[in-house]
């Protein structure tokens, strides 16, 4: 039984002992006042409601019943929550919310209603000022108004608000004006590098900033941390953007000190770290039984190939094996093609148009066929929970199903 909390109302849901509801139309009783019982009748939801009226003043602990059409009374053990009387609602009133811009110092100032709408257009508010004297606040269409940073106080000031509709009494609220913004010496500004790397291709782009947010002009050159203490030389585009491709970029990460020349300006020295290098691989799997490989070469977020993406493993006596990719990202390697002995070494992915990339990658070798071992049947058996009844299914060794006798 659940009870809504505003309202009191108890729905009630029979549950079957392996929790499915009961169907419509079927009858409960639950523990009622003075030991008479509170009837209901389930509904196609599988539920039923008690009102709030019906309940008993105290809970009832005790037998409930559940009748389902045309079958005998199932007793369960049950408790009846008691009836809720509702609260006297507090008392609401209106607010007036002041929100300062922490640069300029000005206040926003929004008087909402009990139910937290907006004041119409023209309500006239007063927040408390200085010396006692109030600032008078006029609200407009979007339901707020403004104070400038110059009429506030110089500390903040808590007390009495009132807030005037048009053709209403005056209502008073408590609120603090807050004090004046002395704007502070604004720190030194300084450009910045933006470097997001391809999850996938491990390509980076390179977007610098000015302090102010926007782009550099097409035709900026920037300087980035590379191998070796070499930078890496970009030139930014109509975009705002350049690129650096993925085999340019370092084994490692590289922290350091960027430059951004703009035509005609002087460089400017910016921190940035140069992302590492992403690397793809090959993954490499053996069928125990069979020896043949499958071959799935991956892109360095872990996503596959297109189809058509040629793969190189090592070979015998330094010679390559060959797989072409298929639909599914994956390519099959014969047991008879590979070396007797595992070989180590430097595997090739190409992709279509694209150059060729190199990864570690071990080729496994061949495998010997054992005799295979005896199998045997099998029975499966299968328990209905709700009716006990148990499915009895012999198997055949591979697994098939015996046929039945005519």
């Amino acid at each position: 039984m659940e009870q809504d909390p505003k309202t009191g109302d108890v729905t009630v849901t029979p549950k079957k002992p392996d929790g499915s509801t009961y169907k419509p139309g079927t009858k409960v009783e639950i523990p009622g006042k003075d030991g008479k019982p509170i009837p209901v009748t389930i509904g196609e939801d599988g539920k039923g409601k008690v009102p709030n009226s019906e309940l008993p003043d105290d809970k009832v602990p005790g037998t409930g019943k559940i009748t389902e059409p045309g079958q005998p009374a199932v007793e369960v053990p049950v408790t009846t929550p008691a009836k809720v009387t509702p609260e006297t609602p507090a008392q609401k009133t209106p607010t007036v919310e002041l929100e300062q811009d922490p640069k300029t110092g000005d206040v926003t100032v929004t008087p909402k209603k009990p139910d937290g709408s907006t004041y119409k257009p023209g309500t006239k508010v007063e927040i408390p000022g200085k010396d006692g004297k109030p600032i008078p606040v006029t609200i407009g269409e979007d339901g707020k108004g403004k104070v400038p940073n110059s009429e506030l106080p110089d500390d903040k000031v808590p007390g009495t608000g009132k807030i005037t509709e048009p053709g209403q009494p005056a209502v008073e609220v408590p609120v603090t004006t807050p004090g004046k913004v002395t704007p502070a010496t604004p720190a030194q500004k300084t450009p910045t590098l933006d470097v997001e790397q391809d999850p996938k291709t491990g390509d980076v782009t390179v977007t610098p900033k000015k302090p102010d947010g926007t782009p550099y002009k097409p035709g900026t050159k920037v300087e980035i941390p590379g191998k070796d203490g070499n930078p890496i030389t970009v030139t930014i585009g109509e975009d705002g953007k350049g690129k650096v491709p993925n085999s340019e970029l370092p084994d490692g990460k590289v922290p350091g000190t960027g430059k951004i020349t703009e035509p005609g300006q002087p460089a400017v020295e910016v921190p940035v770290t140069t992302p590492a290098q992403k690397t793809p691989t090959v993954e490499l799997e053996q069928d125990p039984k069979t020896g043949d490989v499958t071959v799935t070469p991956k892109q360095p977020d872990g996503s596959t190939y297109k189809p058509g993406t040629k793969v190189e493993i090592p070979g015998k006596d330094g010679k390559p094996i060959p797989v072409t990719i298929g639909e599914d990202g994956k390519g099959k390697v014969p047991n008879s093609e590979l070396p007797d002995d595992k070989v180590p070494g430097t595997g090739k992915i190409t992709e279509p148009g694209q150059p060729a990339v190199e990864v570690p990658v071990t080729t496994p070798a061949k495998v010997t066929p054992e005799t295979p071992a005896q199998k045997t049947p099998t029975v499966e058996l299968e328990q209905d929970p709700k009716t006990g009844d148990v499915t009895v299914t012999p198997k055949k060794p591979d697994g098939s199903t015996y046929k039945t006798r005519n």
